[in-house]
């Protein structure tokens, strides 16, 4: 169990830090909270501390220091739960603080809810064989999206459009070796907004992660390493007046290490840090580095 376990841990920690982690006045597409070990159910907090390091990476790539940074915590609740053997049903609620010198945001970010199911099971060992967990997700607009911010993306805590995604986590062990491969792709849907910096509609357009991680299983610990890059296609707007403004690509990658304690079967700890500045090549982003804490509570079958 232990092995499967970790590799979801790490898995589920690294995903969440970039539901809020990457631009500077919004949020990524958040990951679903999967069980890929043997447990019936789980439930995971996390809070975790970014500051912005690089404020502005522009359409360009060129990248931007000001003088001033914003930091960012979210503290994230996630559960979910088996049913019917192979399927299983998640949700995440995210509260999101930001802070720019002494001027502070907080409120909800994107809510996800999800679906998944193990296509791929390991109930016989294979050597090359991964097992294979999909999902689909509907993500909520409950965070303000930067184009709904009229304080330059203070207040802004997620995309704020409608979203559905489906994906799939492949996962293998080797002795105390463990990796995973992640894919995901979504789609966003367009809406009208009306405020004093902007009135017409928005059109985003699709996105998605790809995600690599590997770890070293030592007694009740792990250390594990990961990268995942993130793609949205440039969100459209058109003015009430007929004016449109196409937008740009955003893109970003970011790299984790992170260190897990398995305390017991029902209880474990993993510390992480992240860090958007040393991968890819970022555009129309911010860039930030992070520390996050995330305990998890699990109920075996």
């Amino acid at each position: 169990m232990k092995p499967a376990f970790n590799i979801l841990f790490s898995f589920s920690f690294f995903l969440s830090s970039l539901s809020y982690g990457a631009a500077c006045c919004g949020g990524g597409f958040a990951a679903p909270s999967l069980i890929a070990g043997d447990d019936q159910a789980q439930v995971t907090s996390s809070l975790s501390v970014t500051e912005v390091v690089v404020d502005n990476v522009d359409s360009e790539g060129f990248w931007r220091r000001w003088e001033t940074h914003q930091k960012v915590q979210t503290f994230k609740l996630e559960a979910a739960h088996i049913f019917r053997d192979r399927w299983q049903a998640g949700v995440s609620l995210p509260l999101i603080q930001r802070t720019r010198e002494s001027t502070t945001s907080s409120g909800w970010g994107d809510i996800a809810a999800s679906v998944g199911y193990e296509y791929l099971p390991d109930w016989n060992y294979n050597p090359w064989r991964p097992k294979g967990t999909g999902f689909l997700q509907l993500t909520l607009p409950t965070g303000k999206s930067r184009a709904d911010s009229e304080v330059g993306g203070l207040d802004s805590r997620g995309n704020g459009f409608w979203a559905l995604g489906a994906g799939t986590l492949l996962t293998k062990t080797w002795s105390r070796w463990d990796s995973f491969l992640s894919l995901e792709a979504h789609r966003s849907m367009g809406k009208h907004v009306s405020h004093s910096q902007f009135r017409g509609q928005l059109e985003p357009g699709s996105g998605g992660n790809i995600g690599i991680g590997l770890g070293y299983n030592l007694r009740e610990y792990r250390l594990g390493s990961g990268i995942t890059w993130t793609y949205e296609d440039p969100i459209k707007m058109i003015s009430d007046e007929g004016v449109m403004t196409p937008g740009s690509v955003e893109r970003y990658a970011t790299a984790q290490l992170s260190v897990s304690y398995l305390a017991s079967e029902e209880w474990s700890g993993t510390m992480s840090l992240t860090d958007q500045t040393l991968f890819g090549s970022p555009l129309n982003t911010s860039l930030g580095r992070g520390l996050a804490l995330q305990l998890q509570r699990r109920w075996g079958r």
